[in-house]
C-alpha cells in the first residue's frame, strides 16, 4: 500500500541537547543526516537497548526521527498545553497528510523526489528528556516532565535509517510505501 504526504518542516541538531534547529534542506547519507548528532553507522546502547550493557557499541537504528503535527497536538492537549513544537522533541522531519503516522510498521519506506529513501525501524518511544524541554517552555505551569511519556505514547513519531542517500527539502512530496508482512507457512 502507498500513501503520499508532504514535508512540512526539517530540523538539524548538534551534540549540545535534544532541541533541534529548523532548516530548509537536509542531506541524508548512508550514515544519517549530515551534521546531525544522531548520524553514524553505530551508537552506544542506552535505556532503549536493555539487551546490551549501556555503552556497548551497536548498529545505529536511530539515524533520523519524524513526527506529524496532529499527533503532537493531541499529546499537547493531553498535557494541558497549547502546543508541542517538533524541534522540542528532537524531530528531524515533520510530515503532513499521513494518517496514523506513529503506527506505521517497521520496514515502511519513505521515498523522496531526490531518490532518498528512509526506512522505519521503530516507534520513537516517549521519555522524560523531551518532557524536560517541554516543561521549560511553559515555566508558569510547573509541568512535570513525567507527563510527556504518557501523553505522547503512540504519538511521538518514528525513528529509522537511511537506505538511499539524497536531499530532502521543505515542501517535498513523500511517498510512503507501507510494509506489509508476508504470511509464511512452515507446514510441510
Amino acid at each position: 500500500m502507498e500513501l503520499q504526504g508532504h514535508v512540512e518542516a526539517l530540523y538539524l541538531g548538534d551534540a549540545k541537547g535534544l532541541e533541534k534547529t529548523p532548516c530548509e534542506t537536509l542531506a541524508f547519507t548512508l550514515e544519517g543526516i549530515t551534521g546531525d548528532k544522531h548520524a553514524g553507522f553505530t551508537k552506544k546502547a542506552d535505556a532503549r537497548n536493555p539487551e546490551y550493557k549501556r555503552g556497548t557499541m551497536m548498529r545505529n537504528d536511530r539515524q533520523w526521527s519524524a513526527v506529524v503535527p496532529d499527533e503532537l497536538a493531541e499529546a499537547a492537549r493531553l498535557m494541558g498545553i497549547d502546543c508541542i513544537d517538533p524541534a522540542w522533541v528532537g524531530a528531524n522531519l515533520t510530515f503532513t497528510d499521513i494518517p496514523n503516522f506513529t503506527l506505521l510498521p517497521k520496514g515502511t519506506k519513505l521515498v523522496f523526489p531526490s531518490g532518498a529513501v528512509l526506512v522505519v525501524e521503530a516507534e520513537n518511544m516517549p521519555c522524560v528528556l523531551p518532557g524536560r524541554v517541554i516543561a521549560s517552555k511553559y515555566p508558569d505551569l510547573k509541568l512535570s516532565p513525567n507527563r510527556f511519556p504518557k501523553a505522547a505514547l503512540h504519538k511521538r513519531g518514528l525513528v529509522g535509517v537511511v537506505e538511499r542517500a539524497g536531499l530532502v527539502h521543505v515542501g517535498d512530496v513523500v511517498t510512503v510505501q507501507v510494509y506489509e508482512a508476508a504470511i509464511y507457512s512452515f507446514a510441510g
